[in-house]
């Protein structure tokens, strides 16, 4: 053939002609035929390229007279519109064919398509579709694929979503075919190919292959001109992508770009092991389809979005009630711990306000949160943080492993309450397939991932496993941070400055003054017991031998210089409108042994058995430092007096950054369901009505804990007894 260019389009990797079923002629605007597909001689009885040049009406009605008139107004329709396309129905040669007409680059394409006989008698309803994807919210792609599979009778129907990256994944499978390979839930590397299948489909939503390794027909072509076919419906499918999915196993494919936002959100991809012949129209009727399942996820996701943002806006709202009820940063927060936990779906949190902190389902000591602050200070410029590597980067400078957490979000708001929150995510082992090789992800090198290549008959499988790292946080996270940040910063600028400084002053003292008078009358009463009891023993036995003897004198006078102590306390603190405790090293083995014994005097508990691990000092206050390990011990003894054994243990180690104590029986032990209410004030367990107590002894040992900045934790097993753990801060 003379004059003939192969059209290429090298930036498009287009293939370089069209598919055996179809037939193209473009004309110029004058209508003058300058390339088409080298089949057309069937119909003009001539070499094709011979016809260049010539009129595209003379042709039309030298072997095409009938249709001469329709054509004639579908072309003008296209010039009036660049954007319109016309689809008409044609017989040629007692042929039926569909002529698609259209305008691109100025030039006028005729694409001429064989109607083929349907052996699939669906055909998309969409009455019926439409009640499908309401039936199945939530599960929308995973529906459109199965009716797909029903309608088309493609072998396999795959949902591609572009993820992190610019990788992909299969998130929805249908398979109608043992024959070819189901990889659901696996992940594609940014490949050249799918960089490839985004240019392409960006000007033409959808692209049909009905057999891959079919003949391509040339187009033939004047060469002033270079014709583009990308929007060219017949078009081959390029060498590159048939080699590609012939290695798949496919030798028919559609695919159809999925928009969302105007933007490429992923692709379905319709395959067939065999070639796959499916009429134009039908073609289109399942494109349509589909973009009625994009619409209606799209539609899903904003209302997931509203839900979501309608449920901040709830919680917002339960925040501002807390603080104009209680005019507190700090308390506002602590009520709504756990609403807070869970909106940033995270594990845990802390909450550090004006140098207190609060803790929420972890154990870790003031000292190294005021490390993890610093370091966020120095590392990050912005007033909130989201890192699901946090350990893995910084762990072995703060001197924190990977048991407690790995990933960290945070934000700081600086106002009168300079406050700071914090939440943490534990480890999450991930384990990722890809079904090509991630070439970029491993020439990462990252220590905290391994890649393992799996055995495949023509797929390159690859295993990653990551460690070390927790579920990122995700956008919602990040916005529920940031609404939480300006919400704070809302509320604090709704009070006056004056009236919460003299509101937290009368707070405080009320506490204050509340403990201190619930404390005394508590905790005065082990050392009197014992005052009163060699007392008695005294006046009652006056031959009693001189060893007794002076062991009752000094019960009594080691129990007046506990008293004193206590009024001591409550004196300084009468003096000052708030009390600061004098932190220092407390030696606990120097007293432990006395509040054992005057608890077994009180309790008549001689009999039990107290042993002691290790008792290392701690840091605190001496004198409430006294009163916790008084309130614990004297429980421990007082519930255990009654068993045929009772037993306690003493013991204490150092974990992480705290000084851990137990504190062990095997007394009464406490229900499960009255575990969270243990430290209320007055509140009695249903199991004690045989022992004396006004229900204040924990209630002020959670005070104390607060007021040291330190953790407590108790198990416990009705029956069975109750073991303390006590966490004080480390300061060595």
């Amino acid at each position: 053939m003379n004059n003939q260019v192969l059209i290429k389009d090298e930036h498009m990797f287009l293939s370089e002609g069209i598919q055996e079923f179809g037939y193209l002629l473009i004309t110029d605007t004058e209508f003058n035929l300058i390339a088409g597909s080298e089949n057309c001689d069937e119909w003009l009885c001539e070499d094709f390229s011979d016809c260049l040049g010539l009129n595209l009406w003379k042709i039309l009605t030298d072997y095409f007279p009938n249709y001469v008139a329709s054509i004639n107004k579908a072309v003008h329709q296209v010039l009036d519109d660049i954007n319109e396309r016309v689809l008409m129905e044609v017989f040629i040669n007692e042929v039926s064919y569909y002529l698609n007409i259209y305008l691109l680059n100025d030039l006028i394409y005729l694409e001429f398509e064989k109607k083929f006989e349907d052996s699939n008698v669906f055909f998309p309803k969409f009455e019926i579709v439409d009640k499908l994807l309401s039936k199945n919210k939530g599960n929308i792609w995973q529906a459109a694929c199965s009716y797909i599979t029903k309608i088309s009778g493609f072998d396999r129907i795959r949902v591609f979503q572009f993820v992190e990256g610019g990788n992909g994944l299969i998130i929805a499978e249908s398979i109608d075919n043992n024959e070819l390979e189901g990889i659901l839930g696996c992940y594609y590397p940014d490949m050249n190919i799918f960089k490839l299948a985004k240019n392409i489909h960006q000007v033409n939503v959808h692209r049909y292959a009905a057999q891959i390794d079919g003949p391509t027909i040339r187009i033939i072509s004047n060469p002033k001109y270079e014709p583009n076919l990308s929007q060219t419906n017949i078009r081959m499918v390029s060498p590159i992508h048939a080699a590609y999915m012939l290695k798949d196993g496919v030798n028919s494919n559609l695919s159809v770009a999925l928009q969302i936002d105007g933007k490429l959100w992923g692709f379905i991809f319709c395959q067939s092991q065999e070639a796959k012949k499916i009429n134009l129209l039908k073609r289109e009727a399942l494109v349509y389809f589909i973009q009625m399942a994009v619409n209606r996820y799209a539609e899903e996701q904003k209302n997931y979005e509203k839900e979501f943002h309608d449920d901040i806006r709830n919680f917002e709202l339960q925040l501002k009630e807390k603080l104009v009820l209680k005019n507190n940063l700090a308390e506002s927060l602590r009520v709504l711990e756990k609403e807070l936990c869970y909106y940033a779906k995270a594990d845990s949190m802390v909450i550090f306000i004006n140098g207190r902190m609060y803790a929420y389902n972890i154990v870790i000591g003031e000292q190294k949160i005021l490390e993890i602050i610093a370091l966020l200070k120095s590392e990050c410029k912005e007033q909130y943080y989201a890192d699901h590597e946090f350990i893995m980067k910084y762990g072995e400078q703060l001197e924190i492993n990977a048991e407690r957490f790995v990933g960290l979000a945070g934000l700081h708001v600086e106002m009168d309450e300079s406050c700071t929150i914090l939440w943490f995510r534990k480890e999450k082992e991930f384990h990722r397939k890809w079904v090509e090789k991630p070439v970029r992800r491993i020439g990462m090198n990252l220590p905290n991932e391994i890649f393992t290549h799996e055995e495949h008959p023509y797929l390159d499988i690859w295993i990653q496993k990551t460690v070390g790292t927790s579920e990122p946080w995700g956008e919602d996270e990040i916005y529920f941070i940031k609404r939480l940040r300006e919400l704070i910063l809302q509320s604090a600028n709704n009070f006056s400055q004056e009236i919460d400084k003299l509101n937290k002053e009368v707070g405080d003292l009320n506490r204050a003054l509340d403990n201190y008078a619930n404390t005394v009358s508590h905790d005065l009463k082990n050392p009197l017991s014992a005052i009163n009891l060699s007392t008695q023993m005294l006046l009652q036995r006056p031959d009693m031998k001189e060893e007794l003897r002076n062991r009752m004198l000094k019960n009594t006078k080691d129990a007046v210089e506990v008293i004193g102590e206590l009024l001591r306390s409550v004196h300084e603190f009468s003096k000052v409108k708030s009390y600061e405790y004098k932190m220092e090293p407390v030696y606990v083995d120097e007293f432990l042994s006395q509040i054992v014994e005057f608890s077994q005097i009180r309790y008549q508990a001689e009999h039990a058995e107290v042993t002691y691990g290790t008792i290392l000092p701690v840091y605190g206050e001496k004198s409430i430092v006294y009163q916790l390990f008084q309130n614990l011990t004297g429980n421990a003894i007082k519930y255990s007096a009654k068993g045929d054994s009772p037993k306690v243990h003493f013991d204490s180690k150092i974990k992480h950054e705290f000084v851990e104590y137990t504190i062990a029986d095997n007394g009464i032990g406490i229900a499960k369901e009255e575990l969270s209410m243990i430290f209320d004030s007055f509140k009695r367990l249903s199991n004690a009505g045989n022992f004396e107590g006004t229900g204040l002894g924990l209630s002020i040992v959670k005070r104390i804990v607060d007021r040291l900045g330190m953790q407590i934790k108790i198990e416990s097993e009705l029956g069975k007894g109750t073991t303390i753990h006590l966490l004080f801060p480390n300061t060595k």
